[in-house]
């Protein structure tokens, strides 16, 4: 009793701690990426020091580090849901492969977390392939400034397309999100196959059961 009790205890630190660094990793990751401040998180933290009497915090620094540490705060949280949610999905299924019994599902919580943060990670991985083109001078194709011009008449902002330092961002931002679909697409395709192997595991469990 003792020692499964002293287990759970040394699970939950461990979970604890992981979130905290595994939050400030991925607190980290979101860092590097070319974006700036969300308009709602300058709301956010400017309506929060608006009520607690700190207006002498909503300057440029200050504001940048308590963004920082609400994106920590955030990306602990999701940790802590995906680690939990493991652990605890991970001792069903042992349980259900003990008992011949269907592997359960992951709590959507977990499935969303997870989701997000993936996202990030494919987003950071896809940027790492196209940044190294910003410290060296490069041509944009025809067909890429084609594509850009086209989607700028869409939006009604093809006066920005003649500029040559804008026409470079809009290039980066398009190498952006084509390598991050490029890199998510199989990622994608391997969790689908993962699941499919684990609903015809769970059928054929359930068949052997039946019969």
């Amino acid at each position: 009793m003792i020692k499964k009790y002293g287990l759970k205890i040394l699970l939950s630190v461990a979970c604890l701690v992981g979130s905290v660094i595994g939050g400030w990793y991925l607190m980290c990751i979101f860092t590097l990426l070319p974006l700036e401040m969300p308009v709602f998180v300058d709301a956010l933290i400017r309506f929060v020091l608006s009520v607690t009497g700190n207006d002498n915090l909503a300057n440029a620094d200050d504001m940048e580090m308590l963004a920082l540490l609400l994106y920590w705060t955030i990306a602990t949280f999701l940790t802590a849901v995906v680690l939990i949610g493991f652990k605890r999905w991970v001792s069903r299924s042992l349980i259900a492969r003990k008992s011949a019994g269907a592997i359960p599902k992951l709590p959507l919580p977990v499935t969303l977390a997870t989701s997000l943060i993936a996202f990030l990670v494919i987003s950071y991985l896809g940027w790492s392939l196209t940044s190294p083109l910003t410290r060296y001078p490069f041509h944009i194709p025809l067909p890429v400034k084609t594509i850009i011009r086209f989607c700028l008449s869409v939006t009604g902002q093809s006066a920005r397309s003649e500029q040559d330092l804008d026409m470079l961002l809009y290039a980066m931002d398009l190498y952006w999100a084509v390598a991050t679909v490029a890199i998510g697409v199989p990622v994608i395709l391997c969790c689908l196959a993962i699941r499919r192997f684990v609903r015809k595991e769970n059928n054929g469990r359930r068949a052997s059961a039946d019969s």
